[in-house]
């Protein structure tokens, strides 16, 4: 959004006409895009159901008209006859029987050209009658049956389709009624040709896909589009995801497939149409819309043009000349060359400018002058608040005993004074402000029982360095009400000071007490990012607001302040950066 309001006004109009002449012509042909595409593949997905459906009844069809095959051996009651009797005695059927038989599997396959064969296996003793266009034979089963014994005998019913290397078989298992008991298979064995016929007849384009499973999800034929061949998983997991569906249909990686079961499963279809046949007749449409864009854009930028020149050249130059020129300066006189509202503009120019001027000098005293009353009042605060604890804590010593600590408080107490209450210097060495807190510590280990172990590692460098007066006592004061007053033991105190890498001064308390709540802690931390002006409301914010305060005033930026961290039950680590600003040595005048 900013980068647009930095435009020029000539590039905001050619821009803008772009918008209004190119948008339209986009939204009309991504709509015409949309509408075509639709109706292609509505049209798409009622041919495809219309063929697959097609394919389902001539399929339905062909199993109907072999398992009239199969039920000729169940509903001629001689040669079922003949079937049981060799199989249940276990013996070679005569030569009645056996002609019988041959005959009509003979029969069979003299009406219809693409039986290869069929089988009667005895499934009692492992022996099997073979008719073939070349003859006839008895022979024994072998391994020929070892696929049919993988199946799920569940799936064992009145007829079944299995694929060999180069035939499709056609399996139907006879059984005796009292036990169920399975007796003999029939196995038709067909030339692929017929199937393979129907499948191409059906495909509309040659990037259709169209398979052919059978109940066990195992591969009869299949037919893919140019350059498609799916992997068998792949083709089981859309296998699967269609037979739960309830229309039997889904678009998927690109792909439109169609499902559809035979026979209650026996033959499951499975069809493809990618969706790439859609979008390549969409081509022309596109390109027309394209072209019809290129021409509107052309226009756009000629006309852009024109009316840039008429329009914002006037008033990119007057823009121009308000860049070049330096607020800290005179007043420029700009020349009139127009009566309009752009002359009115350079008109003005020169005393909106004069205007600028004595805003923003006003402006900057009045900050400066608010700076400076915070800051004083922000230091005032900290005085009264302290001399009235060390006093409390001399009263409390002079009413109970009389003893040499009181001397020991009276000049701790003088020096504290001596080093508060001296308002010439707002700025003070590290060095002096640590022997201040030494002094302050003398009165706190007698009010609390010479409990505060307190050690100071600072490096020579931090010592040296100034910073603003009173404002590590706070963060003590800090340890002691929210971590250490309610802790047995002693209280320890460690202060850290250094020069870090950036140039800044980086100063750390750490204590052992209790700690801050996460709550109290939360409160603390939100009133620290308060602008500074609050730390002085109603003078209720004393300790480490005010210190943060006075340090965000001194040292406007985003890094500097006071930080809190604190884990209950461990103690409080108090930090405050600030600038590293070193004393300057005064000149003797030599």
């Amino acid at each position: 959004m900013n980068s647009l309001k930095k435009l020029s006004i000539r590039k905001k109009i050619l821009f803008s006409m772009i918008g209004f002449s190119v948008i339209p012509v986009l939204i009309v042909t991504i709509i015409a895009l949309n509408n075509t595409y639709k109706n292609m593949r509505d049209q798409l997905i009622f041919n495809r159901r219309m063929s697959i459906r097609w394919l389902q009844d001539r399929l339905d069809t062909e199993t109907q008209n072999y398992t009239g095959q199969f039920y000729k051996f169940e509903a001629n009651t001689e040669l079922k006859s003949d079937i049981f009797r060799w199989s249940l005695t276990g013996e070679e059927p005569d030569y009645a029987a056996k002609l019988r038989l041959i005959s009509a599997m003979n029969v069979a396959i003299s009406m219809d050209s693409n039986i290869n064969s069929i089988d009667i296996y005895n499934l009692s003793n492992d022996t099997v009658l073979i008719a073939a266009r070349s003859g006839a034979s008895l022979t024994q089963t072998g391994d020929r049956l070892e696929e049919w014994k993988k199946r799920d005998p569940s799936l064992q019913t009145n007829i079944v389709f299995m694929r060999t290397q180069r035939e499709i078989l056609l399996a139907h298992q006879m059984t005796r009624f009292e036990d169920n008991k399975p007796i003999a298979l029939v196995v038709i064995h067909l030339r692929p040709y017929e199937i393979q016929d129907i499948i191409r007849d059906i495909r509309m384009t040659d990037d259709e896909s169209v398979i052919i499973f059978n109940d066990q999800d195992e591969l009869i034929e299949a037919a893919y589009g140019t350059g498609e061949e799916f992997s068998n998983d792949y083709l089981l997991s859309v296998l699967d995801s269609l037979r739960s569906s309830d229309t039997g249909e889904t678009i998927q990686d690109g792909y439109f497939w169609f499902y559809r079961p035979v026979n209650g499963g026996k033959i499951q279809i499975l069809s493809s149409v990618p969706n790439r046949n859609i979008v390549s007749t969409l081509s022309k449409t596109l390109i027309g819309g394209l072209m019809a864009a290129v021409i509107s854009l052309i226009a756009s930028v000629l006309c852009s043009v024109l009316f840039s020149n008429i329009i914002s050249k006037p008033i990119i130059d007057l823009s121009s000349k308000m860049r070049t020129t330096l607020l800290d300066g005179s007043a420029v006189s700009i020349p009139v060359s127009r009566q309009d509202e752009i002359g009115v503009l350079q008109k003005s120019f020169g005393e909106m400018i004069a205007r600028n001027q004595l805003l923003v000098a006003q402006e900057y005293r009045s900050k400066i002058e608010k700076r400076d009353a915070q800051i004083s009042a922000l230091q005032a605060q900290i005085n009264p608040h302290f001399l009235n604890n060390t006093l409390q804590a001399i009263g409390g010593i002079a009413l109970k005993k009389q003893a040499p600590e009181i001397y020991n408080i009276t000049v701790a107490l003088s020096d504290i004074m001596r080093y508060s209450l001296n308002f010439s210097k707002e700025m003070v060495r590290l060095k002096e402000e640590i022997h201040y807190l030494y002094s302050y510590l003398t009165i706190q280990n007698q009010r609390f029982g010479n409990r505060i172990e307190f050690s100071a590692e600072v490096t020579e460098e931090a010592e040296n360095c100034l910073i603003p007066k009173l404002i590590l006592q706070p963060l003590l004061e800090n340890s002691f009400e929210h971590g250490l007053i309610n802790r047995s033991g002693s209280w320890k105190i460690k202060m850290t000071g250094e020069v870090t890498p950036n140039g800044d001064l980086l100063l750390t308390v750490e204590d052992n007490g209790l700690g801050i709540s996460p709550e109290k802690l939360a409160q603390i931390r939100e009133r620290l990012s308060s602008d500074a002006e609050n730390a002085l409301g109603a003078g209720a914010h004393i300790g480490l607001c005010n210190v943060d305060s006075r340090i965000r005033l001194k040292y406007p930026g985003e890094n500097y302040g006071v930080s809190i961290d604190s884990t209950e039950g461990q103690g409080t680590v108090v930090k405050v950066l600030m600038k590293a600003v070193r004393e300057v040595a005064k000149s003797n005048g030599i």
